[in-house]
């Protein structure tokens, strides 16, 4: 099928020098009472000749219009049998269509913009804190759970705003668990909240639209509320970095050896000492590490960590590492594991764009923020149509949505009596009743949320599903390239489907045929003279002698086999066939004689060749030539088939619009 169909579609060149747009819309072909117009013509000729010049000689036209006019017959020929209206045709076309469609259903034009902004993230890495209120994903933000979440945290930001901390403030409110200090336990020490603190990260690491509003919110404030799959959540950014990629350190880290403030200013002293002896040049990064640092895993490798990127690291470590040259050592610094110093051996940053982007493609391919290029599209398509919504016919539909919905078992008997318009597309009407026909087909739920929740859900999805389906029915009318396209795989199918029953398939299951046609034009499968040989293919000159001597003896090929090939099966080769003039390079430079050949060298290689007998021109068998045979029986097919499709169809043709004489 494929070669047949995408056989056809090649480049789409739209305008030619020499004929007006009024020709274009002229009756070229007429077959039976079936109109083709010249555009129509000059769509298949460029799209089957790949043409891309402004002008096109009238005398190409002309040899091209019989091709033409044969494929015309053929599908029409089809069209008549009925062929276009099987169910397995109808299917074929539909699924060709839903794919040719695509890109007219999303907005590639935002693609770029999406892989050019994740780039531009990518950039930096970002390191921010967040209270988060948590509300169910299956409620909706006008439910009352979530609206009482949202003016909470508005009220929480005003008080950060006014001067309350934020780290206070995340661990009195926030509902991430790591955000809280937790008290000591009878096995297990107290530990302090992280206040909120996500430390450093970059593009693709938190959910698209957490990401946007982290990258969208300046250093040092504090974001609007904005809802992710986990609830409300308000950000604050500390600080953003020029992006540090994949990074190697060398640390030297001293930990304190209790809990209390004197262990610590202990360690730290520690801690400047050793840098005082490494700047002094005492000992170097590495022996220092090996001699003082409490990190067992990294000490004897002279401190050297494992590659990381910024997530996996405190934020302090983090924010000093950002601070240093390749080479250079860090002041002290203080994390939850003691005091360190740092030295910065390498980072590996993002490539160019243009090298990243089958990285960065298949990276937005995987997250949320894939779904833009859909919602831009319907957004445009719905400005296209003049979407108009009625708010309060919608309001009073949920009316009729009760607990039946959650056990699947309302019905759309409930909705009698409700009609008004929910939403209009140009002059195309959808109503509560066509609304109450999708909640009865689509009432699975995965997640029990609110009534309201759901109804929400299903009447977005309803409204994006029309859009779309409105949309889709218009694309024919709107493109007539996509027009020309779908036309193209109409007849695609249908030409392969009629060409298959008369000529190919035919060709193959008629053994009778094929047998007559083969005796009626034997002399056309002819053998050359050919030479029955053996060809000894040996590795060295004294090989091919010893050969050649040996062959002259009737000494036997397992013999010779054995003898030669003995230390080494590299070194006697051979192939034996019927060889016509052309066909072995060999063969052809050897005299036409029954007997041992000449030593023939090519390259590094030695050849004898055995003649056994010379053959005299004769004719092929039907096996031995059935793939040309088939091929010009199946050209027979055809020729007899456009003579009876031009029998039994009329068959005009305005020659005047090619200028035919």
């Amino acid at each position: 099928m494929k070669r047949v169909i995408f056989g056809l579609i090649i480049l789409f060149v739209t305008s030619l020098v020499g004929f007006s747009q009024k020709d274009y819309s002229k009756t070229l072909l007429s077959i039976d009472q079936t109109d083709y117009t010249f555009g129509e013509f000059m769509y298949v000729y460029n799209k089957n000749n790949g043409n891309d010049n402004l002008s096109v000689e009238t005398k190409n036209l002309n040899e091209y219009l019989d091709l033409y006019v044969n494929f015309r017959l053929k599908v029409k020929e089809a069209e008549d049998r009925g062929m276009d209206t099987s169910a397995a045709f109808k299917n074929e076309l539909a699924g060709y269509r839903t794919q040719l469609a695509k890109p007219y259903l999303t907005d590639k034009s935002i693609d770029e913009v999406i892989l050019k902004e994740a780039y531009e993230r990518l950039q930096w890495d970002m390191r921010a804190s967040h209270i988060l209120l948590t509300v169910p994903k299956d409620v909706s933000d006008n439910d009352s759970i979530a609206k009482v979440a949202y003016d909470k945290l508005i009220d929480i930001r005003n008080q950060i705003i006014d001067g309350k901390d934020f780290s206070a403030m995340a661990k009195k409110y926030s509902d991430d668990p790591s955000a809280k200090d937790k008290p000591a336990g009878r096995n297990s020490n107290a530990v302090s909240g992280n206040g909120g603190d996500l430390g450093y990260f970059t593009a693709f690491y938190m959910v698209y639209p957490f990401e946007t509003a982290v990258y969208n919110t300046e250093v040092g404030e504090v974001s609007m509320p904005i809802r992710t799959q986990f609830g409300y959540h308000i950000v604050k950014v500390y600080d953003k970095i020029p992006e540090l990629g994949k990074i190697e350190v060398k640390h030297i880290n001293v930990k304190p050896k209790t809990n209390d403030l004197k262990a610590d200013a202990d360690a730290q002293a520690k801690i400047k000492e050793i840098s005082e002896e490494i700047k002094s040049g005492k000992k170097t990064f590495e022996e220092a590490a090996m001699q003082y640092s409490d990190d067992k895993g990294s000490s004897a490798k002279g401190g050297l960590l494992p590659v990381f990127e910024v997530s996996r690291m405190v934020p302090e470590f983090i924010s000093a590492i950002s601070k240093l040259d390749v080479g250079e050592m860090s002041v002290p610094v203080k994390t939850q594991y003691g005091w360190h110093l740092i030295k910065l051996v390498k980072t590996i940053t993002l490539p160019e764009y243009e090298k990243y982007l089958p990285t960065l493609k298949t990276k937005v391919a995987r997250d949320s923020r894939s779904n833009r290029s859909k919602e831009v599209a319907i957004s445009k398509f719905k400005a296209e149509f003049s979407f108009k919504e009625y708010p309060k016919n919608i309001e009073s539909f949920y009316s009729v949505i009760d607990s039946s919905i959650y056990t699947n078992k309302w019905t759309i008997n409930k909705a009698d009596g409700f009609s008004k318009i929910l939403f209009k597309l140009e002059r195309r009407k959808y109503t509560q009743q066509d609304f109450a026909v999708y909640v009865e087909d689509n009432q699975v739920m995965k997640h029990k949320g609110t009534i309201r929740y759901f109804t929400d859900k299903l009447y977005a999805q309803w409204v994006e599903k029309e859009v779309l389906a409105y949309k889709n029915s218009k694309l024919e009318e709107q493109y007539s390239d996509f027009r020309m396209l779908v036309q193209e795989y109409h007849d695609g199918i249908l030409l392969f489907a009629i060409s298959d029953e008369e000529i190919w398939g035919k060709a193959i299951k008629d053994t009778l045929g094929l047998e007559t046609f083969y005796e009626a034009n034997k002399s056309n499968y002819m053998w050359q003279e050919r030479i029955d040989a053996i060809i000894y293919k040996c590795s060295t000159d004294s090989i091919a002698e010893f050969v050649k001597k040996s062959l002259a003896d009737n000494i036997s090929v397992d013999s010779l086999f054995s003898i030669v090939n003995k230390n080494s099966a590299l070194n006697l080769h051979y192939e034996s066939n019927k060889y016509e003039a052309g066909s072995s390079d060999i063969i052809d430079q050897i005299k036409h004689e029954k007997g041992i050949s000449n030593i023939v060298k090519v390259g590094s290689t030695y050849y004898v060749v055995d003649v056994k007998d010379i053959i005299t021109s004769t004719n092929k068998s039907l096996d031995e030539a059935r793939g040309i045979i088939t091929a010009d029986y199946q050209n027979e097919l055809e020729k007899n088939w456009i003579i009876d499709l031009n029998k039994n169809h009329k068959v005009v043709i305005d020659k005047e619009l090619l200028n035919i004489e």
